[in-house]
């Protein structure tokens, strides 16, 4: 997706907080940081998911598209997004968990990002889940150190990008209603996450 904005200091001069977009902030002092930068209406979805993979183990941010309609414009491409507090919890987190959407009706996860153990160790827990789930090759590799995902204090992150076929199947419907009302499919998804978060017992900062 193109950016109409190449950083949130043009985007917040033309867009209103709390009109236009919202930022959510959960620092929980956690060496692990779940981020959506671009939820809400921007990429449908991928707040819910981040919230409930973040749960009360790991800090949280999100940025969210609340627009009624128009939401696409308000994405700030990975490699620029600047928002101070995002990038300010993503600088003190030794790892950075990505939540984006990618277009396509598959049902597919593509894992990308630097941390290639913990990307590969997501991998294995989604299949073993019945997802299909795969290392990013091209489009979504997300390994360029300017990435958000790669911003943390190691270096390294892990970016996933689930396809709009997998996250109809989470919701009742991906508009702001329908995304009220999560499915089977979504607790299963977050589970295999959570599971590979989890297992790494990623201490308190």
């Amino acid at each position: 997706m193109n950016s109409w904005y190449k950083s949130f200091a043009e985007l917040n001069a033309v867009e209103k907080n709390g009109l236009s977009f919202r930022v959510q902030v959960k620092n929980r002092k956690t060496a692990c940081v779940v981020i959506a930068p671009h939820g809400g209406g921007i990429e449908p979805g991928t707040t819910e998911l981040a919230i409930a993979i973040a749960g009360w183990s790991f800090s949280l941010y999100t940025f969210d598209g609340i627009r009624l309609d128009g939401n696409e414009l308000l994405h700030i491409t990975s490699t620029l997004f600047d928002e101070p507090k995002g990038v300010s919890l993503v600088r003190g987190s030794n790892h950075v968990l990505a939540i984006h959407g990618c277009g396509g009706m598959d049902k597919i996860v593509y894992v990308g990002g630097l941390d290639s153990k913990l990307g590969d160790q997501i991998v294995l827990s989604l299949l073993n889940a019945e997802f299909e789930a795969v290392r990013a090759t091209t489009q979504f590799v997300g390994t360029q150190p300017e990435n958000i995902c790669n911003r943390g204090r190691s270096g390294r992150g892990v970016q996933l990008e689930i396809s709009e076929g997998l996250r109809r199947l989470m919701f009742k419907s991906l508009d702001r209603e329908g995304r009220r009302e999560t499915k089977p499919t979504f607790r299963n998804f977050v589970n295999a996450i959570q599971q590979v978060l989890l297992s790494t017992n990623q201490p308190k900062m």
